[in-house]
């Protein structure tokens, strides 16, 4: 099981320099640093208030939905983070540098991408033909991440993972 922990983590960091590498371009730098702030937290706000807007009375069920998702997404998110405690990538790697500021201590999973996902499953769930361009949009937010720096590839895909279940979990209640 160590050996295979061990190859993980390996794989991980190698895929981790491989992009930080080829992402640090000036050009390919100012694109992730936008796309990762499409990921902060304020413009989920807007988000929360959307179904109400748009529906009126009627959406505000879902956007007591929506709100409650995020806030499991973001406690589960919080405990990964304190338990696991997983140091960034520019703190284990002299060859990557943080070109963003990281939101917090620690790396696993990456909450911008687990944030992104849930978002992209919830509006997706309730307008199906936009999800393919969500869900790129969330996968580039995630990729974002491990090129300024601040996430492991795995991170990423932790992320993801837990922002999709969250998503999947809370559409099914509509």
């Amino acid at each position: 099981m160590h050996a295979i922990a061990a190859r993980l983590r390996t794989w991980d960091a190698r895929l981790l320099l491989r992009l930080c590498l080829a992402g640090g371009t000036d050009r390919g730098v100012r694109l992730a640093t936008f796309l990762t702030r499409t990921g902060d937290g304020p413009g989920y706000l807007a988000l929360f208030a959307a179904p109400f807007l748009a529906r009126g009375a009627s959406g505000a069920r879902l956007m007591l939905l929506w709100t409650a998702a995020f806030a499991i997404e973001r406690v589960v998110y919080k405990v990964l983070k304190s338990a696991l405690r997983r140091p960034r990538p520019f703190e284990s790697h002299a060859a990557v540098r943080a070109l963003v500021a990281p939101p917090d201590r620690f790396s696993f999973p990456s909450g911008h991408t687990s944030a992104a996902f849930l978002a992209a499953g919830l509006v997706g769930a309730l307008v199906p033909v936009l999800l393919p361009a969500l869900l790129l949009w969330a996968a580039a937010v995630g990729a974002s991440r491990v090129l300024l720096g601040v996430h492991y590839p795995s991170d990423v895909l932790a992320g993801a993972l837990l922002g999709t279940l969250v998503a999947r979990a809370a559409a099914g209640l509509v």
